[in-house]
């Protein structure tokens, strides 16, 4: 009986270096960023959150990555901070916008008619495209796209022996320990307090989509927990926000019933960070979750 001739065993590919994963998620950030520029020139809400959302990304892969290149990938995760700084001030008037909405919807301006409440709120949203025009128009935002583009093409990198998933448990564990600074300094959840954690859980929810793929279950437990968590401090900041832009509005019923409305919605989103709060700081979470990291650091 004739023998079976020998099957090759499929080989297994080497494991992603660092330089490679870096070049792969910079691009695909840089894709995001010129799709949707154009749509955010032209005042979509949705793709000036999406390209500013791309520029955080951005930043945390330049913290992760950095001995990669430390000059360039300084010089770009500042020049990204400065875009979306300018980009602050398009978004600071969508949560005008909003809140007008909410003071109408609530017949807060029952002097004005129909006509002239559109007006306004189009007169708000030009406000607002010509504030995300000029940050898009910035000198920042044009070193940025030419930063990345260079650093995407870029063919040599320092040579290092760390691997891809090194590199990240190594920024995993120092945004670990902000988080819980961070949380420590939280007390009541006022305003800036809040936000601050809120930065600190954002950085780590980017680092777990990233590289979630690369580590075990403790990772990705913590990860869909600070991510919850995150969202739910995002909710306590835009009614912060908005909360300080009534503070100019007229006197009345319909004001106090806006006031009144987000300060609810407050409590209630408050009340979702402590429930995921609570899943992610578990003991038993966290220390399994440390000796992964620890371990893939090559601490």
């Amino acid at each position: 009986m004739s023998k079976r001739p020998a099957v090759p065993s499929p080989r297994t590919p080497p494991p992603e270096t660092a330089a490679a994963a870096w070049k792969r998620l910079l691009t695909a950030q840089q894709k995001i960023v010129l799709r949707n520029e154009p749509l955010a020139r032209r005042g979509s809400v949705k793709a000036l959150h999406d390209l500013r959302v791309a520029l955080r990304r951005i930043r945390t892969l330049c913290a992760t990555f950095h001995d990669l290149s430390p000059t360039a990938l300084t010089q770009l995760e500042r020049s990204a901070a400065k875009v979306g700084d300018r980009m602050g001030n398009a978004r600071d008037l969508d949560v005008w916008i909003e809140l007008l909405k909410s003071l109408m919807r609530a017949n807060g301006s029952a002097d004005l008619s129909p006509r002239e409440q559109r007006a306004i709120i189009q007169t708000l949203q030009e406000e607002r495209t010509r504030q995300a025009a000029l940050a898009l128009d910035c000198a920042s935002f044009q070193r940025t796209k030419t930063l990345i583009d260079k650093l995407a093409n870029q063919r040599r990198y320092r040579t290092t022996s760390a691997s891809r998933d090194a590199f990240a448990a190594r920024r995993m564990l120092q945004i670990r320990a902000l988080i819980e600074k961070r949380y420590r300094q939280v007390g009541s959840f006022s305003e800036k307090p809040a936000h601050d954690l809120r930065r600190a859980g954002r950085r780590m929810r980017y680092l777990t989509e990233f590289f979630a793929n690369g580590f075990g279950a403790p990772t990705a437990e913590a990860g869909k927990w600070i991510i919850r968590a995150q969202a739910a401090l995002g909710g306590v900041h835009d009614c912060d926000n908005a909360l300080k832009f009534t503070r100019d509005l007229p006197e009345g019923r319909a004001r106090t019933d806006v006031r009144r409305a987000l300060q609810k919605r407050r409590r209630e989103e408050l009340k979702k960070f402590k429930t995921a709060w609570r899943r992610y700081a578990a003991k038993r979470l966290q220390k399994a979750w440390q000796i992964e990291l620890k371990a893939a650091a090559g601490k």
